[in-house]
């Protein structure tokens, strides 16, 4: 079973196969700066930049197994996470959206993660 903290290592080492890395929705995505690992309370990584599509990105990434523990973690309404910028998940099954009521930019890494870590 994969644990949030080894997705945790795989985004900070960027240790996934990074070639035409895509939203769910089909955009493409360029981690520029991945971020600084955050141990206290908010975001997982805070400071990262990613280009999107046409757009570049800063702000936070949250890193989950699956897309809807963003909800079961209590993240729907906390103001800490409005500044998400990308949702990092093992496996998406469901769309999650921010305070705006826009979906929040999904990377599923399953299939993705270097083999043998």
């Amino acid at each position: 079973m994969i644990q949030e903290d080894f997705l945790h290592f795989v985004w900070r080492y960027q240790y996934f196969n990074s070639k035409q890395l895509l939203t769910t929705s089909g955009a493409k995505i360029s981690v520029l700066k991945p971020g600084y690992h955050n141990h206290l309370a908010g975001p997982d990584f805070k400071e990262a930049s990613i280009q999107i599509g046409d757009m570049e990105w800063a702000g936070s990434v949250e890193i989950h197994i699956k897309s809807s523990d963003w909800k079961s973690h209590g993240h729907q309404g906390d103001p800490n996470y409005d500044n998400v910028i990308l949702h990092v998940v093992y496996y998406h099954n469901q769309e999650i959206l921010n305070e705006n009521g826009q979906p929040i930019p999904t990377l599923e890494l399953k299939g993705l993660i270097k083999p043998g870590l």
